[in-house]
């Protein structure tokens, strides 16, 4: 009797053990299946936070808006350009200098800025650049020789215009002044106001 007892308390353990996996079982399952769809839902988000991050566009530096290449919504492709930006801390003129008169030009020079588009206006300037190869006048350039056939392409940085006036492609008047107070040079319609990322005339 007593084998068959601890025969019976066997089984009755076992069937209580079976019972218990039958009714943890599939609980447990669903737990497991319930974990996985959260993992992949979180793997689904990350890939979806990369994916927003590489369609983020960041401007290289704070600036204004001149051209808006693409609207938003819209599809763009690698390497396409979406908006052009001025750097207003970065608006420079470019003139022609005549070769007769390069020798008077030098890095830090003053300039005084006019344009057309606001006449009465001056803004202040300096020379940023030099070109160091002379080259034939371009077709778009009117320089008070006629006869002088070779001139030097020369920058010169606006610092006077707070008010954001002088715009890319702007055509604009530059007048150098040497030490002695003197015009250096003058370009006419030569002169036009550009900055980096914006359209070159």
């Amino acid at each position: 009797a007593e084998t068959a007892a601890r025969v019976a308390a066997r089984a009755a353990d076992e069937a209580a053990h079976a019972l218990a996996l039958i009714e943890a079982g599939p609980r447990a399952e669903r737990i497991r299946a319930a974990e996985a769809r959260l993992a992949a839902a979180r793997a689904g988000l990350q890939a979806l936070d990369a994916a927003l991050a590489n369609a983020r566009i960041e401007a290289p530096f704070d600036g204004i808006i001149t051209v808006r290449h693409r609207e938003p919504g819209e599809a763009v492709g690698p390497g396409a350009a979406v908006l052009t930006l001025m750097n207003p801390a970065e608006r420079w003129v470019r003139i022609f200098v005549p070769e007769t008169r390069i020798g008077a030009v030098h890095l830090g020079q003053t300039a005084e800025i006019t344009s057309d588009t606001y006449p009465g206006r001056r803004y202040e300037g300096r020379v940023t650049f030099i070109s160091p190869d002379a080259e034939f006048t371009p077709q778009n350039v009117q320089t008070p020789e006629e006869r002088v056939k070779l001139v030097y392409a020369v920058k010169v940085a606006v610092s006077g215009d707070p008010g954001l006036e002088l715009k890319p492609g702007m055509p604009a008047d530059v007048a150098l002044h040497l030490e002695g107070g003197e015009d250096a040079a003058r370009a006419g319609p030569a002169g036009r106001a550009a900055a980096p990322g914006a359209a070159r005339p």
